[in-house]
């Protein structure tokens, strides 16, 4: 597939969007994350329940199975550790760097989405990505991806193909949408990647009736701390966003779109990377979170208890 034919791009902004929102914070006591899965990884980051219940994360450049009792079973080889998403009755699509990156190397299109069924079987499902990160399913089948090495955030279906949705937010990494659907929170991870800047801003682009972004700039909603570098996104029952910051401190922050409010959840997780409620024989009252490489303390999966459940 052509990286892009053709794209209708109802967001088109400046590289650093401008700030619109007053950020505030809330304090709680952070809950302390317990260590869920140790080995085998080096570095982990996506992770995702497929339609089942069963819990898939992305570690060591292969997507595993990690079963409820904490141990783990690999499925099938990639390029790269992102973002996983369910997709269909049972399967999970991966995001993979593919055998080149902009972080590394420069701008590419060999990027691929793979669909992966829960007994290993690995098909491309979307390509000529550059570096895609996170993925979203949306209710109608489509897929956004983000690419955090650059402005971009695509959409792909079978019908139309990939072409570009946004271009709204910098580095954009973790994205999930609210629940009415008229917002996608983007989480920004850098504010440049020559050199390496990390940022720490979780913006909302406002989606039109048609589910594509309406004419004007994003929002900013809330910032996670200087050097933050906000990674992955997760949304509960009552429509807070969480953020895991994959900074220094390795922190997950709870951003309430209706208070403004934005509280430290847990800290001294390092490398936060991706996180997900709980679902099937997991506990559905926690937040599974991985770590990348950090220090050589990368890799684990962590979990912590909330009061709250996932959508």
């Amino acid at each position: 597939m052509m990286r892009v034919v053709a794209a209708t791009v109802f967001a088109v902004f400046l590289l650093t969007p401008p700030v619109f929102a007053q950020v505030s914070r809330g304090i709680i006591k952070p809950v302390v994350a317990e260590v869920f899965v140790d080995e085998p990884f080096r570095g982990t980051e996506g992770i995702t329940f497929n339609n089942e219940g069963r819990l898939f994360v992305a570690g060591d450049r292969a997507v595993w199975e990690v079963m409820p009792d904490g141990s783990t079973r690999k499925l099938a080889d990639l390029d790269s550790n992102l973002g996983l998403a369910a997709f269909g009755d049972r399967d999970i699509l991966a995001a993979d760097f593919g055998p080149t990156n902009a972080f590394r190397q420069q701008r590419n299109n060999d990027g691929v989405v793979w669909r992966i069924t829960p007994e290993g079987e690995k098909t491309p499902y979307i390509t000529g990505l550059g570096d895609p990160n996170a993925l979203v399913v949306r209710d109608d089948g489509s897929v956004l991806i983000s690419d955090d090495a650059t402005n971009e955030i695509f959409i792909f279906d079978q019908e139309n193909g990939l072409r570009l949705f946004t271009t709204a937010v910098n580095h954009p990494n973790g994205i999930v949408l609210s629940h009415d659907r008229k917002t996608l929170y983007v989480a920004q991870i850098f504010k440049s990647i020559r050199p390496v800047i990390r940022d720490d801003s979780l913006w909302a682009i406002e989606l039109g009736a048609d589910g594509n972004p309406a004419p004007k700039a994003p929002q900013l909603a809330a910032r996670t701390g200087p050097m933050a570098a906000n990674d992955g996104l997760a949304i509960d029952k009552e429509g807070r966003i969480y953020i895991a910051a994959n900074g220094p401190a390795g922190e997950v922050w709870r951003y309430d779109p209706v208070t403004e409010n934005t509280t430290l959840i847990s800290e001294n997780i390092p490398g936060a990377a991706s996180l997900v409620f709980g679902r099937g024989k997991f506990d559905r009252n926690s937040l599974y979170v991985t770590t990348t490489f950090s220090g050589g303390r990368g890799g684990k999966v962590y979990r912590i208890e909330t009061e709250t459940t996932g959508r």
